[in-house]
Formats: structure tokens, sequence, C-alpha cells
């Protein structure tokens, strides 16, 4: 038997077939392939099988042929792929017993099949025959799918896109409505506090009005009882109307000394307030400064957190591709056994074969053996013959006739021992050859037996690595499965920390907005209190100029006093000479006789009537200027009442703005603690979920894990040749290092057989 020789075309992970190119037409009988396509297991007939069969199997197929081809022709250089089913009911040859003396006729037989013009590959022959799956083609349409899916994810997130820059084009708009009407807003208040301010000063004014009318009621009413009383002549001490008017002034006077006691008391308060409200600013303005560093340090965080959360992106998209390459790789080296053990079987088939072949010339040796035994036998029991009738002769027959029978006989036992030592010589050798036929059918059923254990030990190591790459494959599963539960929990933390990142982000837009108005209101409250001051100091001076004319009016009221007090000393001196002159008048009018009374000239007495007049007009000249200085006074404080409590309501109102203010950077804070808080957290669970994935699934190093797994099994087995993942090129060096391996074996078995072959 010439030696087999099996080249492997080209491997492919759907389908693998091996050309026939190089056998022996011996050895090509039935060839049988286990390889799996789809679910059938497909079977390569020989050149015996019938015809009628590929054509019934390729119209099941739905392959229509030529009438012009003739497959009868090509039936003998090309093998039909049929499903292990449809073989069921095929017929194939086997040996037997009777077929033992017709081997060479059905090893001529099987020899007649033709294999010149082979296929030029495994493929042009399947697709001639019915084709394969076409897995690229099936690798295209999955491409397509995807490329459908992101396409129209893409589309969708397109679309989503465009209604963000829409509404991120209507936010400016928004915003400028919203600006006008605050600035609408803000116009309409000022005019509602100018409006409020007018009637504030509208109703002092009518007030001040009603005061004067009233203060003029009662000065004309005081002038016209002073008139009265001037013309009915009675003298300043006894007139209610001077001590009345006296009164008043002095009352109005106090009055207008308690509320300049009231001002200044306004205005040392109102000076404490403006420094606290500085005070206050100050802390605003701090407080805003640490709220825009707090912005600052809460903003690197966020980057710090994306970073990390590229960077986990990254080492998960590495443990993805490493999966998805040990999966290639398992998928390979599933091929490759599977090619492997389709070997193997077909080298036991082989084998099986000769074996039984050689037990066919065990037979035959035994028959030739019993043979010989009967032919000894038969020998042995024809000498006895001959000498029992050699001695019978001897005694019967006479010398003449002894000596030519002796003579036939001795002739004849020549030829019958010349003939029976040849044929005994001929059995020797035939028995030594088919002594030496069996030792080496021993020898060779001892080299197939060592053969078949390798292989047997072989085909369980490779069940072993079968059943370690499924445990891995079912670690990396449930790795890959923990690995999606991270990432989906990864991905569900991340949309929380954007969503919280954009709360905190709207927050932080909005936090330089609020301290920007914090800082204009408090440049606003600035320019109030440097008005307030300005105004506090005009109040002062006006104070101080109130004060000084106050104590002016005091010391003319104290000047009018005295001057009151001089025309009252004089009008007594006046009385006193008038009573002296009436005295010394009646004294002259008893001393003549005449009747009671003074005689006076007529222009002494003018004189002293106009002395007396101007003297009244002059005092009421004086105490009426005296009024008038009063009431200016009294409108001055009224005045600078009314700026106090202008003042008053403007620090209410600038206390209000800074009360919001600061509430503002505090609420800043508050949700800058929170929004802090809430970061923490975050980073300690990310850095607690990613200790606990480094510790168990080595989430850092992926690669490295599955190195280590496949170590502690390799120290686990302790078997010799352990499975380990590599690339399709490693993985066909090493098959065909495990094919070296047992063709050795194979080739001084054959050469053996070859050997033997011309002998027999």
């Amino acid at each position: 038997m010439e030696e087999s020789k099996f080249i492997e075309e080209r491997t492919y992970p759907a389908n693998s077939f091996f050309s026939m190119e190089g056998c022996s037409p011996e050895d090509i009988s039935l060839f049988v392939m286990g390889q799996q396509d789809n679910g059938n297991q497909h079977v390569i007939l020989g050149k015996n099988e019938k015809t009628s069969s590929i054509t019934n199997n390729l119209h099941l197929k739905g392959i229509k042929l030529d009438e012009k081809e003739d497959i009868s022709s090509e039936s003998h250089n090309v093998s039909e792929i049929l499903p292990l089913d449809e073989l069921k009911g095929v017929e194939v040859p086997k040996p037997s017993d009777g077929v033992l003396k017709n081997l060479k006729e059905d090893d001529m037989k099987r020899s007649f099949i033709d294999t010149a013009t082979p296929f030029e590959s495994v493929k042009q022959a399947v697709s001639k025959f019915g084709g394969t799956v076409d897995w690229k083609a099936q690798k295209e349409l999955i491409i397509e799918v995807i490329l459908t899916t992101v396409a129209y994810r893409l589309e969708k997130r397109k679309h989503a896109q465009l209604e963000l820059k829409k509404v991120h084009e209507k936010i400016p708009v928004y915003k400028a409505q919203c600006e006008v009407a605050e600035a609408f807003k803000e116009e309409v208040l000022k005019e509602l506090d100018s409006a409020k301010r007018l009637v504030e000063e509208l109703t002092l004014g009518l007030e001040k009005a009603e005061t004067q009318e009233a203060e003029a009621k009662q000065d004309s009413e005081l002038v016209d009882l002073q008139l009265k009383e001037m013309e009915q002549g009675i003298a300043n001490s006894a007139s209610v109307v001077a001590k009345t008017h006296l009164e008043a002034s002095k009352e109005r006077c106090a009055s207008a000394v308690a509320e300049l006691k009231l001002v200044k008391e306004e205005l040392h308060s109102t000076k404490r307030e403006y420094d606290s409200l500085v005070q206050e600013r100050d802390i605003i303005v701090t407080k805003a400064d640490d709220s825009v560093s707090a912005s600052r340090e809460i903003e690197k965080a966020v980057e710090d957190l994306t970073l990390e959360l590229i960077m986990i992106k990254k080492y998960l998209e590495s443990a993805h591709s490493a999966h998805l390459e040990a999966e290639e790789q398992r998928i390979a080296a599933a091929l490759a056994l599977d090619q492997d053990r389709l070997n193997w079987e077909k080298q036991l088939k082989q084998a099986v074969g000769e074996l039984q072949h050689l037990n066919e010339k065990l037979l035959l040796t035994q028959d030739l053996e019993s043979k010989l035994d009967r032919a000894s036998t038969l020998f042995v029991s024809l000498k006895d013959e001959l000498s029992s009738y050699q001695e019978g002769q001897r005694n019967l027959g006479t010398k003449t006739t002894q000596e030519q029978m002796s003579a036939c006989w001795e002739g004849n036992l020549q030829e019958t021992e010349t003939n029976t030592q040849e044929a005994l010589a001929s059995t020797t050798k035939e028995l030594e050859e088919v002594r030496s036929h069996i030792e080496n059918a021993k020898n060779e059923v001892n080299c197939l037996k060592l053969a078949v254990s390798s292989l047997e030990n072989d085909l369980e190591m490779e069940k072993t690595t079968l059943a370690t790459m499924k445990q891995r494959e079912n670690l990396s599963s449930i790795s890959v499965s923990s690995l999606e539960a991270e990432l989906n929990r990864v991905h569900a933390e991340l949309e929380l920390i954007m969503n919280k990142d954009e709360d905190s982000r709207e927050k932080m837009v909005d936090l330089p907005r609020a301290l920007q108005q914090a800082a204009e209101e408090a440049d606003h409250a600035k320019l109030v209190a440097n008005l307030m001051r300005e105004e506090l100091k005009k109040a002062k001076y006006e104070a101080e100029q109130a004060n000084v004319a106050a104590n002016t009016m005091e010391k003319r009221l104290n000047a009018i006093m005295k001057e009151i007090e001089a025309s009252k000393a004089s009008e007594k001196l006046a009385k006193s000479a008038l009573e002296a002159l009436e005295e010394s008048e009646r004294a002259n009018l008893e001393s003549d006789n005449s009747a009671n009374g003074v005689t006076l000239p007529i222009e002494e007495y003018y004189t002293l009537s106009k002395n007396t007049y101007e003297a009244e007009e002059i005092a009421y000249n004086r105490v009426i200027s005296a009024f008038e200085q009063i009431k200016a006074a009294k409108e001055s404080e009224l005045k600078s009442l009314v700026k106090l409590e202008e003042t008053k309501k403007m620090i209410k109102k600038k206390k209000i703005f800074q009360i919001a203010a600061v509430g503002k950077p505090e609420m800043a804070n508050e949700e800058k603690l929170d929004a802090e808080q809430e970061l923490q957290t975050m980073r300690a669970e990310l850095e607690q979920r990613r200790k606990v994935s480094n510790d168990a699934m080595g989430l850092s190093d992926p690669e490295g894990a599955i190195g280590e797994i496949d170590a502690a099994y390799e120290s686990s087995s302790g078997s010799p040749r352990p499975y380990i993942p590599q690339s399709n090129t490693t993985i066909a060096l090493r098959n065909s290092k495990r094919r070296r391996s047992f063709l050795p074996r194979l080739v001084t078995f054959l050469t053996r057989k070859e050997v033997q072959t011309p002998k027999s």
C-alpha cells in the first residue's frame, strides 16, 4: 500500500473539507468527514457508489444540471458531499471471510479511481455540488444591520441635536425678553417710588401749610387783640396777648430743640446702621469670593471625574476587545480540534481496516498450518505403510521379485522422499514466512495499539482542553456579563453624574449671575451709602445751621425780652412820671382851687404818645421777626425730618436687598456643599467598585487575568500539552506539528507493509 498524504488546502470557519490529492487508489474507498455545516454532517463518497444517488440529491438540493453533462463520466473525478442521514441507506462493502480469496480483485476494483485532474480547491468542488453557506455574506448582512441601527441612532441623535440647537437659539431671545421685562419692571418700580415720594412730599407740604396757617391765624388773632388793647390803652404788663405770645414762642423753641435732639439721635443711628451695612457688604463679598473658588474647585473635580470615566471606558473597551479575541481564538481552536479529531478518526478507521486484513492473513496462516499438520500425518502414515509392505513382500516373494520390487519401491520411495522433502522444505519455508508475517503483524498490531493508546491519550487531552476551554468560556461569559452589568451601572451612574453636573453647572451659571447681582447691589448700596453720607453731612450741616439759628433766635429772644423789660420799665417810668405830673397838677389845682388835672402842652403830649407808639411798634416788629425766624427754623427742621424719613426708607430697602443678597450666597454655598458631598459619595462608591472589580475580575489588565487563569489551570491539571489561546498562524503551526508527530509511525508501518507485499 502506498503512503497516504492528507493535504489541507484551506480551513474555513463554517465548512472544512480536505482534498484527496496524493492519496493512493487502494486507500480511497470511503472517506468520511464529520465536519458540521449548519448542523449537518457531510460524507464524501467514492467511485463505487451509484451516480443516481448524486443526481437525486442534486435535484433535492435544487441544483439543475445541463443535459449535455454526463455525471457518470465525471463521477470518477468527483466525490459527492451528502448529509449523513442520506448515507444510512447506501451499502458500503465490508470485508468478510469470503472476500479473502478475492482480495486482489477487490483491490483492483478499488484502484480504478482516477485523480489525474483534481479540482483546484475544495471550494470549487463544493460550489459545483450545492455550494456552502457564505459566512462572509452573513457577516456583511450583520454589518449592514448594525450600520442601519447605527445610522438610525445617529439620525435620532442629529434630530435631538437640532432640537437642542433650536432651544439654545431660543434661550437668548427669551433671556432678552426677560431682561426687557425686568428693566420695565424696575422702571415701573422707580416710577412708583418717585410717585410715593411726591405724595409724601405733598402730604408733608400740606401738613406744613396747615401748621403755618394755624400759626398765622394765632398770630393774626394775637395782633388783633394787641391792637384792641392798644386802642383801649391797656398796659403791656396787664396785656394777656403778650404773655400768650411769649408762652407760645417758648413752646415752639422747646419743641424745635427737642426735634433737633431727635434728629441728632437718628443721625447717630443711621451712622451705626451704615457701618453695619458696610461690614455686611464686606462679608458678602468675601462669601462670594469663597463661593467662586468653591465653584472652580467643583469644576476641577467634575473634570477629574470625566477623565476617570473616560479611562474606565477605555479599560472596558480593552476588556471587551480581549474577550472578543479570546472568543475568536477559542473558535479557531475548536475548529482545529475538530479537524484533528476527524483526521484521527480517519487514521483509526484505516488502522482498523489494516488490522482486519492482518487478521485475515493470520487465518490463512492458520489454515496452512492445519494443512501442514495433515500432510505430515499423511506422510508418517505412508511411511508406516511402506515399511509394513516391505516386510510382507520380503517374507512372501522371491529374491528377484524382491529385488525388482525393492528397486521399484526404492525409486518410488526416493521420488516420494524427494517430493516430500521438497514439500516439507516448501512448507517449512511457508511456515517460516507465515511466522515472520505473524511476528511482523504482531509488531504492527503492537505499534497500532501504541498509536491507538497515544491517540486516545491525545483525545483525552483534547477533551480536557475542551473542558478547560468551556470552563474558560463560562468564566469569560460570567466576566463579560459582570463587566456588562458594571458597564450598565457605570453608565447609569454617569447619567446621574452628568445630570447632577448639568444641575451644578446650571447652578454655577446662576451663581456668577447672582454674584454679579450681589456685587451690583453692593456697588449700588455703596453708592446709596455715599449718597446717604452726603445727605447726612448735609443734614448735619443743616442741623448745625438750625442750631446756630436757634441759638441766634434764643439770643434775639433774650434781647427782645430785655427790650420788652426795658420798654416795660420805660412804661413804668412814664406811668410814674404821668402820675407825678397828675399829682403835681392835682396839687396845683388844689392850690389854685381848680379842677384835678395836669395841663401839658400839646407838643409834649404828642411826643410822648409818639414815643410810646414807636416803642410798641418796635417791640411788635421784633416779635414778628422772631416768629418768622422760628418758622424758618421749623421749616428747615421739617425738611431735615423729611430727608431723615427718606433716608430711613432707603436704608430699610437697602437692608432688604442686602438680606436677599446675603441669602443668595448662603443658598449657593449650601447647594455647593450638597453638590460636593454628592460628588464625594460618588467618588467613594466608584473607588470601592473599582477596587472590587480589580480584585475580582482584574479589570485593569484583563489579558493578564486570563493568563493567570491559564497558568492556574496548567498547574492544576499538570498536562504536558495544555491549550494556550494564540493566533490562527500559531494554531496552524501546532496542528502541523501534531500531524508530523503521528506521520513517522504511519510511514514505518506502511514501509513494512510495502516490504511484505512483494514477498507475498
